[in-house]
């Protein structure tokens, strides 16, 4: 085989971090992207503490827009409710910056990085695995985080079509912040509106100069687009769209909860990290926090595996110990049998109450606080 140790495909936050990890403990890696950085990853945009903490981020030293935050508004159709904490709960980032930031770490650390290429499959091959893309790469095992439509996903992590899918149209412009601090009522908190079916939800972040919007849900009645018109509808009428100023295009992309995904995350050769293991978490969709703890789990498997020790198998019982084993829990099969408008009442009444809104939707689904 090559001298590659691990092929990393993906330089997301994921892929950034495992090889950050892996070249810091002295291994060969090599990450592969289609994208040329830095690029545009629509996204909410915001990091909790502890994503930082695993990626050892200090929020002062950070070079770019890191946005503390104390306060979420959520609407159930209704007025937004304030959730404040005495301390910043989150801090909002542009992820064209932070992505890059990410990746010029890594390859700071010793990853090769090569950026424009398109991986199309991986396979097995005798002592270590094969990556076919603008070439064919060789290395000994390979790590899948390539978001959704991971290619290594596909070909070793036997995607399946009873995932949980989650449909987005998102949106993020440089306004200007002295623009963005005269219309937005709450400048620099994010602003969460729940879908009326309780599908999804939009969100409204002011960040810097910065304006992000989206929509995201599960299902297709009404579709995403629809949902959407619905949001500008209620944004424009009350102002928080500057008059007279475009908005980047709203772009569109899919990914999976960890409700009933079978991804498998680990094999003989080849781990799969955040969305391409389906590990965004279930009602919230947050993706960066699974994706950040399981490129350093993932990590960490590696260099003991590379150095003689365990099986990279193990890593696919952390990441169930973390975070579910992707079956239908009770919850979620009693959302799916009980009529809608039982459902939407149990979630009005959490999102109403101030103490369950906090624990159980900002803290618990979006790890906020």
């Amino acid at each position: 085989m090559s001298g590659w140790d691990v092929i990393v495909v993906g330089g997301g936050p994921g892929g950034s971090t495992a090889a950050w990890r892996l070249a810091r403990a002295g291994k060969k890696v090599l990450v592969l992207d289609a994208a040329k950085f830095p690029r545009v990853k629509l996204c909410a945009g915001w990091v909790t503490k502890n994503v930082l903490a695993d990626l050892e981020l200090n929020p002062a030293a950070y070079p770019h827009t890191i946005q503390p935050f104390e306060a979420v508004y959520v609407s159930c159709g209704g007025p937004l409710r304030e959730t404040r904490w005495r301390e910043p709960a989150s801090y909002g980032i542009i992820r064209k910056e932070f992505d890059a930031f990410l990746l010029r770490r890594a390859e700071a650390a010793g990853a090769v990085v090569r950026e424009g290429v398109r991986v199309k499959s991986a396979w097995e091959a005798g002592d270590g695995v094969r990556v076919e893309a603008d070439e064919i790469y060789e290395a000994r095992a390979v790590i899948g985080a390539g978001g959704h439509t991971c290619p290594v996903a596909r070909a070793l992590g036997g995607v399946s079509d009873e995932e949980a899918v989650v449909l987005t149209q998102e949106s993020e412009t440089l306004v200007g912040e002295d623009v963005l601090r005269r219309v937005a009522p709450h400048y620099g908190l994010p602003e969460l509106f729940a879908e009326p079916d309780f599908k999804g939800y939009a969100w409204y972040f002011t960040k810097g100069g910065f304006l992000n919007i989206g929509v995201g849900c599960i299902g297709k009645n009404p579709s995403v687009h629809k949902r959407l018109e619905a949001l500008m509808a209620l944004l424009e009428e009350s102002g928080r769209v500057p008059r007279g100023v475009p908005l980047a295009p709203f772009r569109g992309h899919a990914y999976s909860v960890r409700r009933c995904a079978v991804r498998r995350a680990a094999g003989r050769r080849f781990l799969l990290v955040g969305d391409a293991a389906g590990l965004a978490r279930d009602f919230s969709g947050e993706g960066i926090g699974p994706a950040v703890r399981s490129a350093t789990l993932a990590a960490d498997a590696l260099v003991k595996w590379l150095e003689g020790g365990g099986a990279l198998e193990d890593y696919a019982a952390r990441i169930e110990t973390l975070y579910g084993s992707g079956e239908r829990g009770v919850g979620t099969w009693l959302a799916g049998f009980l009529p809608e408008g039982v459902v939407r009442a149990v979630a009005k009444r959490i999102c109403g109450n101030a103490w369950l809104r906090r624990k159980v939707v900002l803290e618990g689904a979006f790890g906020i606080g």
